[in-house]
């Protein structure tokens, strides 16, 4: 039994190795091509974009100051002061 497991590896091996010397073999016989240049992609001019979309400042008509805003939204200084542990003095109706 141990005979036939000796020569059974070593077919195997003697296998692989014959493989990987046919394949070297076979890779020097046929270099590969030459590398010809990588092709180069067209690329297209990038589109500035409008200077009112960046935020640019330009020259022109001047620009209207913001208007005072309406009491809208949150109220922050109220969270805040709630946050605190401060109770709200609010406002008294008439």
């Amino acid at each position: 039994m141990s005979l036939s497991r000796v020569i059974a590896f070593g077919t195997i091996t003697g296998l692989g190795s014959l493989s990987v010397v046919f394949v070297a073999a076979d890779r020097l016989a046929h270099p590969a091509i030459a590398a010809t240049a990588p092709p180069v992609m067209a690329r297209a001019v990038p589109a500035l974009p409008e200077p009112t979309t960046t935020g640019t400042v330009t020259q022109g008509p001047a620009v209207e100051p913001p208007k005072a805003r309406a009491m809208t939204g949150f109220d922050t200084e109220r969270l805040n002061a709630l946050m605190r542990g401060e109770t709200p003095t609010g406002t008294r109706k008439r």
